[in-house]
């Protein structure tokens, strides 16, 4: 798996493991971001059974927010806060600026967390994922989405279409999902920090993994 070659282990390091700022900020909000198309309502509708009953939800690298304003509009009775550190998205609603390895919240004062496409882009994902238990409380859940080195072709190559750029759909495949973190290293270091029920799915449509801890 090209991820855990040298090469990949480089790019990881040296390209994703930071958040978007300036214009690579304004690059994925404009011409990234769209091409996951209607990823986030069918993550929500997901989530539902688990969310339903949430009064504090955390969207762990929020980037543009488009995660944050569906679950907000899913469950109007939660209270939806982005944290993001970057300080280039421009906020859609509450908006904490922190780090994923350093949660300004309470132990246990989280219903619930989701990330969508960002665990990658954070330095110590061991730190992060033993910061998100501790601020989600006793049955609560959080749900990490990032993309699959393991999707299929016609995946990659679906959502490479939608890119806008013709220099973005090539890179995707061999620079962007290749070098993503496999689903088994997002396990492992979640048993690590402390998570102990982990369910893995695979999205039918987006290169994506789902990764569930409780």
């Amino acid at each position: 798996m090209f991820a855990t070659t040298r090469v990949g282990r480089w790019l990881d390091g040296w390209l994703y493991r930071k958040p978007f700022t300036g214009a690579s900020a304004r690059r994925y909000a404009r011409a990234e971001r769209p091409a996951f198309g209607d990823l986030d309502a069918r993550l929500v509708a997901r989530w539902r059974g688990d969310l339903a009953a949430a009064r504090v939800v955390v969207d762990l690298g929020a980037g543009p927010g488009t995660v944050g304003a569906a679950l907000a509009a899913a469950l109007p009775t939660a209270r939806v806060i982005d944290v993001e550190p970057s300080p280039d998205f421009a906020p859609r609603g509450p908006r904490v600026r922190a780090r994923a390895e350093a949660l300004p919240f309470a132990t246990a004062s989280v219903d619930a967390a989701v990330s969508v496409s960002a665990i990658r882009h954070v330095g110590d994902r061991g730190r992060a994922l033993a910061e998100l238990r501790r601020v989600v409380r006793p049955g609560g859940v959080a749900w990490l989405v990032e993309l699959d080195p393991e999707a299929s072709a016609a995946q990659v190559r679906r959502h490479a279409d939608r890119l806008d750029g013709r220099w973005l759909a090539r890179a995707f495949g061999p620079l962007v999902v290749a070098t993503a973190p496999p689903v088994t290293t997002i396990t492992t270091l979640a048993r690590a920090a402390g998570w102990r029920d982990i369910t893995v799915e695979r999205d039918p449509e987006q290169p994506v993994y789902l990764v569930r801890l409780a």
